[in-house]
């Protein structure tokens, strides 16, 4: 009775320590799935943003590592639009503006010329695009539409004691742009005191444009201005701090959640061994030599830290899904993972089951089998 009373215990123990492990290499890898995640995410929004209208290059105050503090003289963009090779350049201003009323407190928005085939992306739902730059009048993304529980026809104070006509509801590919408002630059530029200015110039090249040309234009376009940043698409999605920071805190969070992961694991393996000093002791009596004693332990943890793996992507999965229904982010960043990043999660959780268990293994491997068979 007292055996069978100590073999069940052991097992518990076993059971809960091996459980320990997968709950710390869950959250090592939720980590890292979630927030670098929604980081990507965040990054890719933006590069469809740009890429969902044909746009190769964009034109940005050299500096102005924030779309929204770049400053530019509205002619630029007539005169990028002149040189061979060009389709079409359009100068837009950028902002933000907020509706705490409704927990919202960052809602992009664009201002662009109203004669811009840009225009020809958006999907109106309801209503008419903008037609009259002078005229207060803004169009909605869906998302931004239902949260604020406006239609067409309606009026809505884009800043303080600004009311604009809502002419249009449009859907977009794109979340960030579902998420936007579109008003005249004219008008953007009046409410925000910029008359004459934009935030950079979006780039749309003829078809057939080859490398050199590009480098032509890029030169051209440095020459009209000092102190103008020429970048592809990716390239400028790439520079801009909002990118970078996001990325960077999203790996400095998750590298302290995968240290984390690593010592719960190197705790369980290592009283895992302690236990099981007499069966390793019987293996090395038997003839195993050191390489599989090491394989067996590694093995074992590394099937762990897998299985933990699993829990943590699917945990973080559904989480990432449920954030991006927040009205405070909905319409921002997309509320998918990316086959990379799933794979990083599991190289992650490989990484974090060799490292919790390669220490155990190696010790264990190092037990002479008197000294463990006499405990």
């Amino acid at each position: 009775m007292r055996f069978g009373s100590l073999i069940f215990r052991n097992v518990l123990r076993r059971k809960l320590r091996s459980s320990l492990t997968i709950f710390a290499v869950a959250i090592a890898v939720g980590s890292v799935v979630s927030l670098v995640g929604i980081a990507n995410g965040f990054k890719e929004t933006f590069m469809e943003f740009y890429q969902g209208v044909d746009i190769d290059m964009v034109v940005v105050r050299s500096g102005s590592q924030r779309r929204l503090t770049s400053t530019l003289d509205e002619s630029l963009s007539q005169r990028i639009a002149a040189l061979q090779g060009v389709k079409e350049a359009v100068g837009g201003l950028a902002d933000v503006v907020s509706f705490p009323d409704v927990n919202l407190y960052v809602v992009p928005v664009s201002g662009l010329p109203t004669d811009t085939t840009v225009f020809d992306h958006f999907h109106v739902l309801d209503g008419q695009r903008i037609e009259n730059g002078e005229k207060p009048q803004v169009m909605l993304g869906t998302t931004l539409a239902d949260t604020l529980e406006k239609k067409v026809g309606e009026s809505l104070e884009v800043v303080e004691e600004e009311p604009f006509e809502i002419v249009a509801i449009f859907e977009s590919d794109n979340v960030l742009e579902n998420g936007s408002m579109i008003i005249s630059l004219p008008q953007l530029q009046r409410i925000m005191g910029r008359e004459g200015q934009i935030s950079g110039v979006s780039i749309v090249l003829e078809d057939g444009v080859t490398d050199q040309q590009k480098e032509s234009i890029t030169e051209a376009i440095h020459k009209m201005d000092t102190g103008l940043s020429v970048r592809t698409t990716r390239d400028h999605v790439e520079s801009l701090s909002e990118i970078q920071v996001a990325v960077a805190m999203a790996w400095l969070t998750s590298t302290v959640a995968i240290l984390i992961g690593s010592l719960g694991t190197l705790n369980t393996m290592f009283m895992s061994i302690q236990e099981r000093t007499p069966e390793i002791g019987i293996l090395k009596a038997i003839g195993w030599e050191r390489h599989r004693i090491i394989s067996m332990i590694l093995g074992e943890s590394i099937l762990l830290s897998l299985m933990g793996g699993v829990v943590g992507t699917i945990a973080a999965t559904l989480l990432v899904k449920l954030l991006t229904q927040m009205p405070a982010v909905n319409g921002l960043i997309q509320g998918k993972i990316s086959p990379a990043i799933l794979m990083q999660a599991f190289a992650v959780a490989a990484v974090v089951g060799l490292l919790g268990g390669l220490l155990p293994a190696i010790s264990a491997s190092r037990l002479a089998p008197t000294v463990a068979l006499r405990q």
